[in-house]
């Protein structure tokens, strides 16, 4: 995790975010996400959906350390019913996936 002291501003590149080490943070270049903006403005479900079919090695935990990078907090404090909808997201996903 960075050691940043500072909030994320719109544009604090993917590479400083709290929770994405740099492998996540090239994973999101891929996807075009660059910035903090980028990934603030993007449907979290379908970053990690995206992911996930990228890189077989993606977890539910990269969806919370998203979640984290957008909110500016450690993943391990992401809400319950954030929790809660994306368990129910990643559910449809799997089984759509087959």
């Amino acid at each position: 995790m960075p050691a940043r002291t500072t909030p994320a501003a719109p544009d604090t590149p993917v590479e400083a975010l709290w929770n994405l080490s740099d492998v996540t943070a090239g994973w999101l270049r891929e996807l075009g996400i660059r910035t903090h903006a980028e990934l603030a403005a993007s449907d979290l479900h379908i970053v990690w959906s995206d992911l996930k079919v990228r890189h077989r090695q993606v977890t539910k935990l990269m969806f919370y350390a998203l979640w984290g990078a957008v909110h500016d907090v450690h993943w391990n404090q992401t809400p319950p019913d954030v929790i809660d909808a994306f368990e129910a997201y990643r559910t449809t996903f799997a089984a759509k996936r087959g």
